[in-house]
């Protein structure tokens, strides 16, 4: 795996352009940070999970969540109105995907997608990355 991927993140402008956030999860997300007045933006990471080794997850951060995890390095930009912190060491998996927001009748979620995942679980829970 290519550590460089980075190289798209400006911090000067607080820019990362290898990530793309469909309208509709847009929509959600944001409505999802206005519940709380205390929510000031989403912590995107990957975990270690399942049989394939990995699984995406998207967390609301408060402001008082910030502050405890300030000394983790990792990065924070704007994607349109929505204020996104990812892990450094998490950058080469998220290089590269979408994230949209799925309703299938009773049922929401969000989906990340990623053209570079090898494998994934039987159950589809967990991945594994070129």
């Amino acid at each position: 795996m290519n550590k460089d991927k980075a190289s798209t993140y400006l911090p000067n402008q607080n820019i990362w352009n290898n990530i793309l956030i469909t309208n509709n999860a847009i929509k959600q997300i944001l409505f999802l940070i206005n519940l709380n007045s205390d929510n000031i933006g989403i912590r995107l990471s990957v975990k270690k999970s399942g049989c394939a080794g990995f699984r995406y997850t998207m967390k609301l951060v408060k402001s008082s969540d910030f502050k405890k995890e300030k000394d983790k390095k990792e990065i924070s930009f704007f994607y349109k109105n929505i204020l996104v912190y990812i892990y450094s060491k998490d950058i080469p998996f998220l290089a590269g995907v979408t994230i949209d927001f799925v309703k299938n009748n009773i049922n929401q979620i969000f989906k990340f997608y990623n053209s570079k995942l090898e494998n994934f679980c039987g159950c589809g829970e967990s991945f594994s990355i070129n």
